[in-house]
């Protein structure tokens, strides 16, 4: 009976973690460039002294999906129509993001929203002074009044699960990843943002199966509890 309550428990834990993950997306699904964050479990089953125990092991990760493109108009407005990501310099090193939504900073650097820096091939990417017509192909080459001015760094991977989230939709990525001779498919789009991959129904409809659940394992605990105190108390008749 003590088993019984323990696992179901344990799957109270589970169900708790899993309606953080769809509230985390659910509020992140108008955010330009979020990735829609998931959750899964395994029974990790281990034995000491002849008695086998199980426990259960909860893994985080990242929907790496495209979201849909959005046409703003905005010049500074990015995205990319393919593999992968826009590479910045914040000022807790290097980042990447497909959140293409940038604007320029008193210095004319394109920048995000929290500073930091769109990265070029060459270093930053500086409009300048007196620039009027931004112009960026779909190879991602920046042009300034018809002048190359540089060129954007798309960043590709051999493996995105191992791209870690940092937050404000940007991830850090340990350099083994970093595919420097790929050969990848891909369209700067200026003048678009690319949405969030999250799909609210879908997000809606896993938070309603996922607090019946919770709602069914705390039952289970409450009619184990009814019982031991049943029987303690017929045993102390």
């Amino acid at each position: 009976m003590i088993d019984g309550i323990e696992l179901a428990a344990s799957g109270l834990d589970a169900y708790a973690n899993v309606q953080e993950v769809i509230a985390r997306n659910l509020a992140n699904a108008n955010t330009v460039g979020f990735k829609k964050n998931t959750i899964s479990f395994k029974t990790i089953l281990t034995e000491a002294d002849g008695v086998e125990t199980s426990s259960l092991q909860t893994n985080y990760g990242v929907d790496q999906s495209n979201g849909n493109l959005t046409y703003t108009g905005n010049s500074l407005d990015i995205s990319i129509d393919g593999d992968g990501l826009f590479t910045l310099d914040t000022d807790k090193g290097m980042r990447y993001t497909r959140n293409g939504q940038f604007q320029l900073s008193s210095n004319g650097e394109i920048i995000t929203d929290t500073g930091s820096k769109l990265l070029g091939q060459s270093g930053p990417i500086i409009i300048p002074k007196g620039g009027s017509e931004i112009v960026i192909d779909n190879k991602g080459v920046v042009k300034v009044d018809g002048k190359d001015i540089g060129k954007l760094i798309i960043t590709h991977f051999t493996d995105l699960s191992k791209l870690v989230p940092t937050g404000d939709s940007t991830f850090t990525a340990p350099l083994e990843i970093i595919n420097d001779a790929a050969d990848v498919k891909y369209r700067v789009a200026q003048g678009y943002l690319e949405r969030s991959n999250v799909n609210v129904v879908m997000e809606m409809v896993d938070m309603i199966t996922n607090m019946r659940s919770y709602e069914a394992s705390n039952n289970v605990i409450k009619t184990f509890s009814d019982l031991m105190e049943r029987l303690i108390s017929n045993q102390s008749i």
